[in-house]
């Protein structure tokens, strides 16, 4: 009885583990490519429309549309001031707030950087800094925002490695999914993404659902019941 109070404690954990549900979750990929005419791009339709190439690259889907007209008004004005300033203009100056390392407009990629405008000195001798975008080679920036999973594979999770490699993989539970390609060879990207989620087993999700709910309860209620149970013995001989 008390086996079967502490199996019913932890039911949540086996419920999660043993995926009763009959839950799937398919992860596919999608091959990057460096193109002449388009930059960084998918080598076939995006998997779905607000499919981002990576977190690291700016304007990287259409629909980032605040985020490509910043950046289109920074590249036809050359630069855009701040408030920053710095004593010393010729060095790189980072202040460590990047949303994105670099931009994709039109086909080109820029590296975002912040530039010091000797022009702009202030009573005190500091140069005011500026927004600027410097054209950098697709193919560094795409190498230098991807993830090689065969030096880094322990910071993405194995279904995610295997769909990356094989094409598609399944797991009986969702997984986070890095925002950005995954190397899997000397030039060669994919963009794993999550593209369905199927429960097949209606009957079994609702016996899981009921059984993590109900079992730590029952569990409780037969170890307090055994908590006030006292066995007792007699050893002694017979009465004369």
């Amino acid at each position: 009885m008390a086996v079967v109070a502490f199996l019913l404690l932890v039911s949540p954990a086996l419920v999660s583990v043993s995926n009763i549900s009959g839950t799937t979750y398919t992860y596919d990929r999608t091959e990057v490519v460096v193109d002449e005419e388009n930059g960084i791009t998918y080598a076939t339709d995006p998997p779905s429309d607000d499919a981002h190439i990576s977190e690291e690259i700016g304007c990287s889907v259409p629909q980032d549309t605040r985020t490509c007209a910043f950046e289109r008004h920074l590249l036809s004005n050359a630069t855009i001031p701040t408030e920053v300033y710095t004593n010393n203009p010729a060095a790189p100056f980072d202040i460590g707030i990047n949303r994105y390392q670099y931009v994709e407009l039109d086909g080109s990629v820029y590296d975002v950087s912040y530039v010091g405008n000797r022009s702009v000195q202030r009573d005190d001798g500091l140069y005011r800094i500026d927004l600027a975008l410097e054209p950098t080679e697709a193919t560094d920036a795409l190498r230098h925002v991807s993830i090689n999973v065969s030096t880094e594979s322990e910071e993405v999770p194995p279904v995610v490695v295997e769909a990356a490699r094989q094409g598609t993989a399944t797991a009986d539970r969702a997984v986070e999914i890095p925002q950005t390609p995954l190397r899997v060879g000397e030039d060669t990207y994919y963009r794993v993404l999550l593209t369905s989620q199927n429960d097949p087993n209606s009957i079994g999700s609702l016996f899981g659902l009921g059984l993590s709910i109900v079992g730590p309860i029952a569990g409780l209620y037969i170890g307090y019941r055994l908590s006030r149970r006292v066995e007792i013995r007699y050893v002694g001989g017979n009465d004369t």
